[in-house]
């Protein structure tokens, strides 16, 4: 499947502490055409992405080094920031408060995971502003 988003997604950021799954969405949201990807091994870079950078859209492992990425999805969140997570085991890990947003089981195939990260945006940046505004009060 060939979808090139074109003036989309600009900027995404990737949390994920495994080498090889890091390169490969890399590549996959660079297919998209998405110039600027930030990727991130650990919680704290990420944050610092998310205070310094501007994000369109996020993919955040559950487990990264030991934690959680929960206070990413926190700051994200804050910023109404679209993102989804990935996970090649434990969903518990999934706080209450984001267990609404989009996950993507490990392994996946390249198509699905366009496929998700492109939903997620767009319906983010397509909601209503009205339901934009309720959400965030």
């Amino acid at each position: 499947m060939h979808v090139e988003i074109g003036e989309g997604i600009r900027s995404v950021l990737i949390l994920e502490d495994e080498g090889i799954v890091a390169m490969m969405m890399e590549d996959i949201v660079r297919e998209l055409g998405v110039r600027e990807v930030h990727v991130c091994a650990d919680v704290a870079s990420a944050l610092e992405v998310v205070r310094t950078q501007d994000i369109d859209c996020a993919i955040l492992d559950l487990w990264v080094r030991g934690d959680t990425s929960g206070s990413v999805a926190d700051a994200l969140a804050e910023q109404s920031i679209p993102f989804l997570f990935s996970s090649g085991s434990d969903l518990g890990a999934i706080d209450p408060r984001h267990a609404d947003r989009p996950l993507i089981s490990k392994p996946f195939a390249d198509d699905d995971f366009k496929l998700i990260l492109v939903d997620t945006w767009s319906s983010a940046r397509w909601r209503p502003v009205s339901a934009a505004v309720g959400a965030s009060a």
